[in-house]
């Protein structure tokens, strides 16, 4: 492969939040870039790439013969596989639909690398693959299957899981450099999913009563900066031994109560609501959530994070969407 410096990278689902976010990183540390996606750039999107315009294909990554095409054609040192569908709580009743869209589609993706000599394979998973967690801090050697349980988050955890195990099989049996980045409650400007953190910020923004609720599930909130930093050193980093690695902050966990203080801090002038609804009243989410060890990521990808505290990254959150919503590029169907 070429050095660290002059890789060619195909983003998968370029057009989403971390995407977005993943190819600024690579652009400005000098990589050649190239994305694919079902849709055109959102407004967000567009404005987290500012000046930087990648090629942005549009393409099916569902069609396994498109996706060949777009690989042979442009013949990238790296695939960064982030296309998929990101809703935990519709696919917990779909699992055909997490099958197809989210195993599938990577076996697609590997298949293809793999008969067009890509060397390196960036797959974007979550925490959602663990079961309940049995110690932490939680390392790559955490199980994902236990003598009563798999993933706990539903089908979606389940074909993520699929999907690192087939991915690691690839490397075992084909040499494809594969490499998993476990994804934990990815916050910031762009964000779709809106994990109790969007409505907040935003709707601070926008001068409007916010509602917390101090009874939300405790997660490792992760500003999409260090999250994006991680996907590219993942994808452009040679000398590296393990293949699986968390974008986390690895801080201890932030409760509704904490994140309630955190909002405080960020926003003395807010109006904030506080809620004491229930919002994992069964518990599922909570069982997979704990302390995250990034040791890895510091030592091996050389990532450290991009702020100090979860109020630094809300505020820098609140700087991008205010000048989003200054610039007259704010939709809030799309936002």
């Amino acid at each position: 492969m070429p050095s660290t410096h002059e890789k060619r990278v195909l983003v998968t689902g370029a057009s989403g939040f971390i995407a977005s976010w993943t190819q600024r990183r690579l652009i400005e540390q000098g990589h050649d870039v190239i994305g694919t996606s079902r849709y055109e750039h959102r407004p967000e999107s567009r404005f987290v790439l500012g000046q930087f315009d990648p090629p942005l294909i549009q393409a099916d990554s569902h069609h396994a013969t498109v996706l060949r095409k777009v690989v042979r054609t442009h013949k990238p040192d790296v695939v960064i596989h982030l296309d998929a569908y990101v809703n935990p709580v519709a696919l917990r009743q779909d699992p055909r639909r997490a099958i197809r869209q989210n195993f599938l589609q990577t076996v697609d993706v590997l298949d293809a690398c793999r008969d067009h000599g890509v060397a390196r394979v960036v797959f974007a998973s979550s925490v959602a693959v663990l079961p309940a967690i049995r110690y932490q801090p939680i390392d790559a050697a955490h199980p994902l299957v236990t003598h009563t349980e798999g993933p706990s988050g539903g089908f979606y955890g389940a074909a993520k899981a699929a999907s690192e195990v087939f991915g690691l099989t690839y490397a075992d049996c084909f040499g494809l450099d594969f490499r998993v980045v476990r994804a934990s409650a990815v916050f910031g400007f762009g964000m779709q999913w809106p994990i109790g953190i969007k409505p907040l910020v935003e709707g601070i923004v926008r001068g409007e009563e916010v509602t917390v609720a101090v009874h939300a599930p405790p997660r490792d909130y992760t500003p999409v900066q260090d999250a994006a930093a991680i996907f590219a050193a993942a994808a452009v980093e040679d000398d590296v031994a393990d293949r699986v690695f968390y974008a986390a902050t690895g801080r201890p966990l932030t409760d509704g109560h904490t994140l309630l203080d955190a909002m405080r801090a960020a926003f003395p002038q807010a109006r904030l609501r506080v809620s004491d609804e229930p919002l994992d009243p069964t518990g599922i989410e909570s069982r997979y959530r704990g302390v995250i060890d990034i040791e890895p990521v510091r030592e091996q990808l050389r990532v450290r994070p991009a702020f100090s505290s979860l109020e630094d990254a809300l505020v820098a959150y609140a700087d991008r969407f205010r000048s989003f919503t200054s610039a007259g590029a704010d939709r809030r169907s799309g936002s």
